[in-house]
């Protein structure tokens, strides 16, 4: 008798646990703006090139299981357009953010935190027919899913002083 073949160890290709099609337009922008705080967090964390950053994660995380959490899938579209936007003008957003900080007596803050700042302050340049209100709030809510502190109302103060000194 010929001896048996060892059972193969790769594993299948993943496969998203949800279609792209998956959740409200709502839903997906502000799984967009999550996404985009990540992907700004992993290129700063990797010194990684965004384009590379933005592909992976959607190749890899948008609308997967991960540690047993599915979520919606990310407007693909605008999460790009945010990290890509930021990429492009972070001097303009960091000079900004660091401002806003100052005016509220906050020197740097941790890489997480900066990412969402970005991110929220890009937002609020660029999609002036996106309401405040909406912007900040996705962004407390990125902020409240990550930290347990006083980060979500410096999400809101910053970004609200920075809404005021560019949507005047």
């Amino acid at each position: 008798m010929p001896p048996r073949k060892p059972p193969q160890l790769i594993r299948p290709p993943e496969r998203p646990a949800v279609k792209k099609s998956t959740g409200s337009p709502k839903a997906k922008r502000t799984a967009a703006r999550l996404a985009a705080v990540q992907v700004l967090y992993q290129m700063r964390l990797n010194n990684q090139e965004a384009k590379s950053a933005v592909r992976e994660y959607i190749n890899h995380r948008s609308g997967f299981n991960i540690d047993g959490d599915v979520l919606v899938p990310a407007d693909e579209e605008l999460l790009s357009d945010i990290v890509m936007g930021v990429t492009k003008r972070w001097t303009d957003i960091d000079e900004i953010v660091a401002a806003a900080l100052a005016a509220g007596k906050k020197g740097e803050v941790e890489t997480l935190l900066e990412s969402i700042l970005r991110a929220g302050a890009f937002e609020l340049l660029e999609h002036g027919s996106t309401d405040t209100g909406i912007i900040i709030n996705d962004y407390m809510n990125v902020t409240n899913g990550f930290y347990e502190g006083s980060e979500v109302k410096l999400v809101n103060a910053v970004l609200d002083k920075i809404a005021k000194t560019v949507r005047s």
